[in-house]
């Protein structure tokens, strides 16, 4: 009996992916006024919207305000519950300093192949936290497939490990329509760029 042919190996990079398909125990809030506007193996980079002191005191009824309330901005690992990084404050607001005009905030510690959310909470004076938005994503990274020179194609991300169904939709991202084929995945970009779209890729 003959050996078949021994199987290769090739790598896929993803970019990463954001969006509700990447999360997992929380749902975003108020995502739109939070883009992601950079994303790499170890940090993110994401528009912090305006917090205003209206509303951090609308949700808390009646009696008396706090003098003032501080906004953070952390990133948590969706998997293990865990801060990455460091906690940023990003202001204090109060009747005096009612708004926290929001901006670019970079925030690092991440690890590669990871699920994440970035929230964004004030913490008024002697009241519970709010939340104000939340954006999940997954960090990037490589993935080895298999591949079966006999034919140049590959087993697909099914044959990565780990193989989590969130590794096996953020290796895909990372197949493009590649001539020849070992990384392609459809001949019609526009089913490719679909397919991107639907699992969040960046």
């Amino acid at each position: 009996m003959l050996a078949g042919p021994a199987w290769a190996q090739t790598s896929v990079t993803s970019s990463g992916r954001e969006g509700p398909t990447a999360c997992v125990g929380s749902a975003e809030i108020d995502a739109a006024n939070m883009p992601i506007t950079a994303l790499s193996t170890s940090s993110v980079t994401v528009t912090v919207p305006e917090v205003t002191w209206s509303q951090v005191l609308a949700p808390l009824g009646d009696g008396q305000a706090p003098v003032n309330a501080v906004v953070y901005a952390e990133v948590i690992n969706a998997q293990t519950g865990v801060r990455a990084g460091s906690l940023d404050l990003l202001g204090i607001i109060s009747s005096t300093s009612p708004t926290y005009a929001g901006g670019s905030q970079a925030l690092s510690g991440l690890a590669a192949r990871s699920l994440y959310h970035v929230e964004i909470y004030a913490s008024p004076a002697g009241r519970p936290v709010q939340y104000l938005a939340r954006r999940c994503f997954m960090t990037g990274g490589s993935y080895t497939m298999a591949v079966n020179p006999a034919s140049g194609q590959t087993s697909g991300c099914f044959s990565i490990s780990p193989r989590t169904i969130q590794d096996v939709r953020n290796c895909l991202c990372g197949r493009g329509n590649n001539s020849p084929r070992v990384l392609g995945l459809f001949t019609d970009e526009t089913q490719n760029q679909a397919l991107r779209d639907s699992l969040g890729c960046r």
